[in-house]
């Protein structure tokens, strides 16, 4: 049951968090198993000209791409017969050379790849030739956790080498059938001025503005496995009713309910960071609310954005923002999330 009471008070904080400039504005959506209610406040520019958010405004997800499409597509393809967890990215991926490397670490961050690329100067023949060629750390390889961009550029490539086109395969086999109509990379000119700004870029001095934020990605051409959709908050509300039934939208079945379950195991006990795949899970070395049950998941875009999913209690929340508008510099938000979490979770009794 969602509380109407506390989704005031929830609003009220967001409205605070507006007025103290941690973000231009936001859309959220609160979901329980029956019920969701979708609220949005705030602006979707400030500069040049200021505009207010919308509830169709879409947004650029930045890293929530890693688990919305390139997770699930993984998934499918492990569901299709395709591939396993414990398929060697070098199989399937010819020019990626290194050995032992499997889809379970990619999806763990647990390969002991760097972080990110360099991509300053480079074209994008130059980033997939580091993507492929870059190095593995023995020291972390399955010791540590380090998020890393570009263990999950290669997981969109796996992908586009087995489907022949990353777009169309998450088009078809998940946006399609969970009515997310408005969910797609490289927005085309009719939704450009739906879409909330982001930061006014030195590289390409203007306003970034339905093209994707993430440098990597847009030298990608805008579909990449690691950023690059964009989408609005009644779409990705509908991603979260899929989770919260078990794998089922509107009576069809879009992932298995035991494939659920095995993306909240974690797959890095002792580490430094609790991991499922694909997603980040609550545990003792990752706190990010204080309301909800132990089999809870969670990730965040570099943009302002962040789902969190508790599967005990079948609660959810997502908050699109665009906290880089106009400058990456306001980092206020990361500091801020757990509190939020707080307050919209403590909303779904």
């Amino acid at each position: 049951m969602i509380i109407e009471e506390r989704i005031r008070y929830l609003e009220d904080y967001l409205q605070k968090l507006i007025k103290e400039d941690v973000f231009p504005g936001a859309s959220f959506a609160l979901l329980d198993q029956e019920h969701s209610y979708i609220g949005f406040l705030g602006k979707a520019q400030i500069v040049p000209e200021p505009a207010s958010v919308k509830e169709d405004t879409l947004y650029d997800l930045a890293s929530l791409t890693k688990v919305v499409a390139t997770t699930s597509c993984i998934m499918l393809l492990i569901e299709r017969g395709y591939i396993t967890l414990d398929t060697e990215i070098c199989k399937v991926l010819p020019l990626y050379r290194q050995r032992g490397i499997c889809i379970k670490h990619l999806l763990s961050h647990t390969s002991g790849l760097d972080a990110d690329i360099d991509w300053n100067n480079m074209n994008k023949e130059q980033l997939l030739h580091t993507a492929y060629n870059s190095p593995i750390k023995p020291s972390r390889f399955e010791k540590e956790v380090v998020y890393s961009d570009i263990g999950f550029i290669l997981l969109g490539l796996v992908i586009e080498q087995i489907t022949g086109s990353f777009e169309e395969f998450v088009h078809k086999n998940l946006f399609k059938p969970l009515s997310m109509k408005e969910t797609f990379f490289n927005p085309k000119e009719a939704y450009i001025e739906r879409c909330a700004s982001t930061e006014l870029c030195q590289m390409r001095k203007k306003i970034i503005k339905g093209v994707v934020h993430d440098e990597k990605a847009y030298l990608l051409g805008g579909i990449a496995g690691h950023a690059g959709l964009f989408s609005t908050i009644g779409d990705i509300a509908n991603f979260l009713k899929m989770y919260l039934n078990n794998g089922a939208f509107d009576d069809q079945i879009v992932l298995n309910q035991s494939t659920i379950s095995l993306m909240s195991n974690s797959y890095t006990p002792s580490m430094n960071s609790e991991r499922g795949l694909g997603w980040m899970l609550k545990g003792k070395t990752n706190t990010f609310c204080d309301v909800t049950g132990e089999r809870t998941l969670y990730h965040t875009g570099f943009t302002g954005t962040s789902i969190i999913i508790d599967l005990d209690n079948k609660k959810s929340f997502v908050l699109l923002t665009n906290r880089v508008h106009p400058t990456r510099k306001n980092t206020k938000l990361i500091d801020l999330r757990r509190n939020i979490h707080n307050v919209a979770l403590s909303a779904i009794q």
